[in-house]
């Protein structure tokens, strides 16, 4: 009985050792075993990039969380580095890391834009075709290659030169940075602007919001681009149409009356608004003509 009991107890004093000289080592054999090597040996060659990533937006959140995810970070985009710290080639590496190597750390991103935004997707939109590499200076954030108005008119080159229209949508001489309405990665179900029906417009546009007991139908069913054109026009107030009227007419076919009451031959009918000036909402007429 008191050699099995010696048996056991040598047997659990080298088990214990044995984790401890683990412990001691750390997980580097495991990390070999992987093919993973840490961001040490990756310093080796690369010194600068490194030490830029551990002071960019990604390395300090990453310190934040975990010192271990921090030595990570290299081969968590870049992939296993053991064969190419033996190697040192361009093709045991991934140089730029892959779509999947931002989405294993953002995986919402891939699934709202998958579902919301279909168009990226169809056209083989990548994260960095937008983003900048994390150990790089971005231009804007968040790590931006530069600035949103810039990045999406290189595709959206239409949109782009509205803002060069008389009257748009400018901050000053600047146009609107585009992320003030839209949504890149399609964070609601509308998938392109960040509220429904007008809501993005009404964040600044607040005089406009209501609620009204006589509110103007087209404005909860199309929204304010029923009227007006959302980032640049030839015309006031961004309207769809130069003249109001054109515009009104568009719908209000069946104007009782029409044309006995409404004589456009006259000044006074050419520009509905001289009556129906409370052409958002009314709180007193069903007609609009009072606010």
């Amino acid at each position: 009985m008191a050699r099995r009991r010696w048996i056991i107890a040598a047997v659990t004093m080298g088990i214990a050792l044995a984790g401890l000289s683990l412990g001691l080592l750390g997980d580097e054999p495991q990390n070999k075993a992987d093919g993973y090597v840490g961001a040490k040996t990756c310093a080796t060659c690369h010194e600068d990039v490194v030490t830029s990533f551990k002071t960019s937006g990604h390395g300090l959140a990453m310190a934040a969380r975990s010192k271990d995810l921090l030595d990570k970070a290299c081969e968590a985009c870049h992939g296993p580095g053991a064969a190419h710290a033996n190697d040192p080639s361009k093709t045991n590496i991934q140089a730029v890391p892959a779509q999947q190597a931002c989405l294993s750390c953002h995986p919402k991103a891939e699934a709202l834009m998958a579902l919301n935004l279909p168009a990226h997707a169809r056209n083989n939109i990548q994260c960095l075709d937008c983003h900048a590499p994390a150990h790089t200076p971005a231009a804007a954030q968040p790590l931006l290659k530069a600035k949103p108005r810039e990045l999406c008119g290189k595709c959206h080159a239409t949109e782009a030169a509205q803002f060069l229209m008389p009257f748009s949508h400018r901050q000053g001489e600047k146009p609107f940075e585009c992320t003030a309405c839209h949504t890149v990665h399609g964070e609601n179900r509308t998938g392109r602007l960040s509220m429904e029906k007008g809501g993005v417009c009404l964040q600044c546009h607040t005089d406009k919001a209501g609620p009204y007991i006589f509110p103007h139908p087209p404005r909860n069913v199309e929204g304010c681009l029923a009227c007006h054109s959302p980032h640049g026009s030839p015309n006031p107030k961004m309207l769809n149409r130069y003249r109001v009227a054109d515009l009104c007419l568009e719908c209000h076919t069946d104007v009782p009356d029409y044309p006995a009451f409404h004589d456009l031959s006259k000044p006074r009918f050419r520009n509905c608004t001289n009556c129906h000036f409370a052409v958002h909402g009314s709180n007193h007429d069903s007609l609009l003509r009072d606010e």
